[in-house]
């Protein structure tokens, strides 16, 4: 049985279109696998789930005021095709607006799925689709203007001991607007008015009228290790000024735990010698 091994590139598009707007996007697709394979192409839009970046299909695109057909003079949309083992092969996707299409986003899948094999029963071939994101804003400027604003931003814990435990970062942001954005911002940690570290955020994409948590660049799911000096900290969480999202700041405090608890144990440890063996 054929494995379902091909890729599509670009994994994810994004433009600003204007309402009656045509434009042209190539894919190159390629069967890595050592059989020929029959593929064919759909599209299917999608709403954003929950806060992760998860999406859910809908049954077909049924947008009136935004037309996807394929630009390839051997090849239409739906209509099965063999692409030849360890080959490529380019579908040319065009994509139109009415000139009636309401200034807003609008969110798609280019697919391309694996035929499954009617002529052999036994020995039916893997299926399997694989697909790229499009995401379209129709707009009449290039200036696109979002709003936003952060619905969670916390630290667990909010005591920590300036050795152990490790301090972790998590947000939730909140898009107010029409059109998607990026979390591009930071969180920037500041002790006594002196700035001691500035964590880059993932431009991770946020749709419009929706909410995704955050995610950082430089440390693995916003876990900062320490050691840190005692005393009081706040830590800002901020985007860039172009999206509009008010900051927000926490507070957040190190305490010498585990060194006050190793002198107390030596301490009661040396009282307890003195107990039991007392001077003679």
């Amino acid at each position: 049985m054929p494995n379902f091994n091909i890729t599509i590139s670009p994994a994810q598009i994004e433009y600003l279109l204007k309402p009656n707007t045509t434009i042209i996007q190539a894919y190159d697709i390629t069967n890595n696998s050592d059989q020929d394979i029959n593929l064919t192409t759909e599209i299917i839009s999608f709403i954003p789930q929950g806060n992760t970046g998860s999406v859910t299909y809908q049954n077909n695109f049924s947008d009136p005021n935004i037309s996807y057909t394929l630009n390839n003079s051997d090849l239409i949309l739906g209509q099965p095709f063999i692409l030849k083992a360890n080959s490529k092969k380019q579908l040319v996707l065009k994509i139109k607006t009415s000139s009636t299409a309401p200034l807003q986003d609008s969110y798609s899948t280019f697919f391309v799925s694996q035929v499954p094999n009617q002529t052999n029963v036994d020995f039916p071939m893997a299926s399997g689709k694989i697909g790229s994101h499009i995401l379209l804003s129709v707009t009449n400027t290039e200036n696109i203007s979002t709003k936003g604003s952060i619905s969670l931003f916390k630290i667990t814990p909010k005591i920590k001991d300036v050795f152990f435990s490790q301090l972790q970062f998590s947000g939730e942001v909140k898009n107010d607007s029409n059109y998607f954005l990026k979390t591009s911002g930071q969180i920037t940690i500041v002790k006594n008015d002196q700035t001691l570290k500035e964590i880059k955020l993932q431009p991770l994409n946020v749709l419009a009228n929706y909410y995704r948590q955050i995610d950082c660049q430089e440390i693995s799911n916003c876990t900062l290790k320490g050691p840190f000096w005692p005393g009081r900290y706040t830590a800002t969480l901020s985007f860039d000024e172009n999206l509009h999202i008010p900051s927000q700041s926490v507070s957040f405090f190190v305490f010498p735990v585990s060194p006050i608890l190793f002198i107390l144990f030596l301490v009661g440890i040396i009282l307890g010698f003195k107990k039991f063996f007392p001077k003679a």
